[in-house]
């Protein structure tokens, strides 16, 4: 990891919190958009950027993580 990270453990706890906050919000988003697809239907737009964005911040931190775990 980078030397210019003074606390790396508070940094690896923040990008886990950031990574499950994001899971979370893609399970909501979902279970909003199967309850009443009708109303959801009408953002189908902003679903599919918010889709897109949180699937790649989850992307990115479990890809980055294999592969400083694949350097060690």
């Amino acid at each position: 990891m980078n030397e210019l990270i003074p606390d790396k453990e508070t940094y690896q706890t923040n990008k886990r919190r950031m990574t499950w906050t994001a899971l979370v919000m893609m399970i909501v988003t979902t279970a909003a958009v199967i309850y009443d697809p009708a109303r959801m239907n009408e953002a189908s737009a902003v679903l599919m950027m918010i889709y897109g964005s949180l699937s790649a911040v989850v992307g990115a931190y479990f890809g980055f993580s294999a592969s400083t775990g694949a350097k060690k």
